[in-house]
């Protein structure tokens, strides 16, 4: 989603009714929840870099209490390689130990580059000068948690000018990257599943199946176990619009059959629904039922690999005008249950 990157550092009517007293109006009776046989977890995108264990134990406990069975974490190179050799894994440890005592799998997201190794004057979503320091630490992340976590990817929507340095036409950067850090990962740890980063829908030449093709054609054959989808469907949900995200879902794999990938999974690494009061935002109801409806169809679809809710928690909830703030699956930012916990309760 497209205004996360901003609150990094910075530490980063309907809703009302669902949450009395501290305690999340029932969901009512249902049908089955469904989703794709390898399983859904959470994310939590940056949040989790910051947290303090008590918060990301209290909100991986609301995970614990669903039947997720995946946890997306992210590994920010930018805050744990701060020198060249150099590694501060105090945070990331913290994640990874609360995610292995609730035996959730993990997929790690290796991303964002530190000072010294992109170019000057740019942020920390630009990718690196050299594709090989982010080889480099790809490697050492392996060497960290290779015994715990097998399944890793490559970025976060690199096709989004936001997430790669504020510039646009990234397929060769992006492809450059992916060439570096895949033998890498394998070399480390061979038995490992090395996924694509999540593409964000923009329309042309940077939408996911264009930017997919690009990358095809730039060598990146060979260099990914698995591509990923963002299939977000909000505000007006699953049915109501047919180009809505999960429309880029049976495009990104007509290309991979097109380039003789078509028996590789999509992993759906992020979808979800904002419940602010804003444009974008619905209720925490149509929240739920946006995030059932997109795990369904990934359930009926026979490419799909494990599925991502974004997030567990929201950052503030009193922001309501704010969509960013109020993405959150589970809890508010308060840790006051949210309509969905009662739905994907166990």
């Amino acid at each position: 989603m497209a205004k996360r990157a901003g609150r990094y550092f910075a530490r980063a009517v309907a809703a009302s009714l669902a949450i009395v007293v501290g305690l999340a109006v029932p969901a009512p009776a249902q049908a089955a929840l469904l989703f794709p046989a390898a399983g859904y977890g959470f994310g939590d995108g940056a949040q989790m870099t910051w947290l303090g264990a008590d918060d990301v134990n209290r909100e991986l406990d609301a995970v614990a209490k669903t039947s997720a069975t995946w946890l997306r974490v992210l590994i920010p190179w930018t805050q744990i390689e701060t020198a060249k050799g150099q590694y501060d894994w105090r945070q990331t440890d913290v994640v990874i130990n609360a995610a292995a005592a609730r035996n959730l799998r993990v997929l790690g997201v290796i991303a964002y580059s530190p000072t010294w190794a992109r170019p000057a004057g740019t942020s920390f979503s630009a990718p690196p000068d050299n594709a090989s320091d982010y080889a480099g630490f790809s490697t050492a992340v392996v060497s960290r948690y290779g015994s715990r976590v097998s399944n890793w990817q490559l970025w976060n929507e690199p096709n989004l000018p936001l997430f790669f340095g504020g510039t646009p036409r990234n397929a060769p950067r992006y492809t450059d990257l992916v060439k570096a850090a895949y033998p890498a990962i394998k070399a480390a740890q061979p038995g490992s599943t090395v996924v694509l980063a999540g593409f964000s829908r923009l329309p042309g030449e940077e939408s996911p199946p264009a930017f997919l093709t690009q990358m095809y054609a730039l060598g990146a054959k060979g260099n990914f176990d698995a591509a990923a989808a963002h299939p977000y469907v909000f505000p007006t949900g699953f049915a109501a619009n047919p180009e809505n995200g999960w429309s880029d879902v049976p495009a990104l794999h007509d290309v991979m059959a097109a380039n003789g990938d078509g028996g590789k999974k999509i992993w759906m690494t992020e979808l979800g629904a904002p419940t602010s009061e804003d444009s974008d935002g619905v209720s925490q109801e149509e929240q739920a039922k946006q995030i059932t409806d997109v795990l369904a169809a990934a359930a009926a679809t026979g490419y799909s690999g494990p599925a991502f809710i974004y997030s567990i928690r929201d950052t503030d909830t009193a922001n309501r005008g704010d969509r960013e703030s109020n993405v959150g699956a589970l809890l508010t930012s308060d840790w006051q249950p949210k309509y969905s916990a009662g739905v994907f309760a166990r």
